[in-house]
């Protein structure tokens, strides 16, 4: 199991880096992070940019605690709960979203796959630590 508490803590160290680099900079460089992902979209959107940089920022902290704990399994459902909701809203992304160049398009087609992934492991390494335990008392 020890092997995958490191795998867990690099998956969440990971994380936390990426929704802090995309968080800073749609709230502060919006147009910057619609150009790198989505060239041909119009800059209406931009609000909705923010709104989504404030969401990355939310489960930094999530994901950093769980990177620093990976061995409590609250911090790490927490995570897998927050990496689970985004399959979803990646996949809407995905099928409703337009002006993506190819550098969003790869990001935002393989995003729902690698949540769900990061997800599924994460709750999983959460149950075995909680049945480790529960055998321990």
């Amino acid at each position: 199991m020890e092997t995958q508490l490191k795998a867990a803590r690099v998956v969440c160290a990971w994380l936390f880096a990426l929704d802090v680099a995309l968080g800073v900079g749609a709230l502060f460089a919006p147009k910057t992070l619609m150009r790198l992902f989505a060239p041909e979209r119009e800059t209406e959107d931009l609000a909705l940019v923010r709104r989504t940089g404030a969401l990355w920022l939310f489960f930094a902290p999530v994901q950093a605690w769980a990177a620093l704990r990976a061995d409590d399994p609250r911090a790490l459902r927490a995570v897998a709960v927050l990496r689970l909701q985004e399959v979803t809203a990646d996949s809407v992304w995905l099928s409703a979203g337009r002006g993506f160049g190819w550098f969003g398009k790869a990001g935002i087609a393989t995003a729902p796959l690698f949540n769900l992934g990061s997800g599924a492991f994460l709750l999983h390494l959460a149950r075995r630590l909680d049945a480790s335990r529960d055998k321990a008392e």
